[in-house]
């Protein structure tokens, strides 16, 4: 009981910490519409925004919240997407990278932590246990208030578990690429009345983290072992992500990275 005690502890922790390296990506700098979710990462000399492509689509339009939401920034950089032949919904890996210029990482530091280079999970073999949390923030759970001219959001998380193998066949997607974990929409934390209740409509967190909290080991910080990128219209209880080995491998690819090569695949 006590270990369990522990393991609950272990996932609790890790929440403060998986939200300073995480922000919300908005469109409309008169209402603040949620449009996606990204983490900032750090390896090397280098500084990433990871989201997913679909959500870069759009980066002309997209402002980053500091200071409470009290002011917007427009992020800068090279981008980096994965192209496709069609539309974004067939597009397993759906991997969006914005490599940070100098000026966007120095007001960045401001408000947000970026995750070090250790805390990425390639080769993520998934275990049986609800060890896997995913935070983000949908839109429906964040808006402007226009009256009292203040930004009010509340950002969305779920321990949770990955699927079987024989689930991935039946949405068409690869284990070998992908991560796919359960949405028991029914059984969700609610941080504003501190309730399990329903949980919302997902849009918006799309580019948020995948990450592994190791219950065999107390104490160590939580790991990005991929990015969100669809709520299943096969089956609304599954979430799928891209594993960060694709956009590590990506990053290889370009030589932008020194960084160890997944076991998995590789793009070059």
């Amino acid at each position: 009981m006590n270990e369990i005690k522990k393991i609950a502890e272990n996932l609790i922790m890790g929440l403060p910490i998986v939200r300073s390296f995480t922000c919300q990506l908005l469109i409309n700098q008169a209402s603040y519409k949620q449009h996606g979710t990204g983490i900032f990462v750090n390896i090397g000399s280098k500084y990433f925004l990871f989201t997913a492509a679909h959500v870069l689509d759009d980066i002309e339009k997209i402002f980053i919240p500091m200071e409470n939401g009290e002011t917007l920034l427009k992020p800068g950089g090279q981008i980096i997407k994965n192209t496709i032949n069609g539309d974004r919904e067939n597009d397993d890996l759906d991997v969006g990278i914005l490599v940070l210029d100098k000026d966007t990482i120095c007001d960045l530091r401001e408000d947000y932590c970026f995750l070090n280079e250790n805390q990425i999970g390639l080769n993520h073999i998934p275990i049986d246990f609800h060890s896997y949390l995913v935070f983000g923030y949908p839109t429906t759970m964040s808006k402007k208030s226009i009256s009292r001219n203040s930004f009010h959001t509340i950002p969305f998380f779920n321990f949770t578990k990955c699927v079987s193998k024989e689930t991935y066949k039946k949405i068409n997607r690869q284990d070998v690429f992908n991560l796919v974990v359960a949405y028991d929409r029914k059984n969700i934390p609610n941080l504003k009345s501190k309730t399990i209740s329903f949980g919302p409509n997902l849009f918006g967190i799309s580019g948020c983290g995948l990450w592994f909290v190791n219950p065999y080991i107390i104490n160590e910080k939580p790991k990005l072992i991929g990015i969100m990128n669809e709520w299943s219209k096969l089956n609304k209880s599954l979430l799928i992500a891209t594993r960060i080995d694709a956009y590590t491998e990506v990053l290889r690819k370009y030589n932008i990275i020194d960084f160890p090569e997944s076991d998995l695949f590789s793009f070059s």
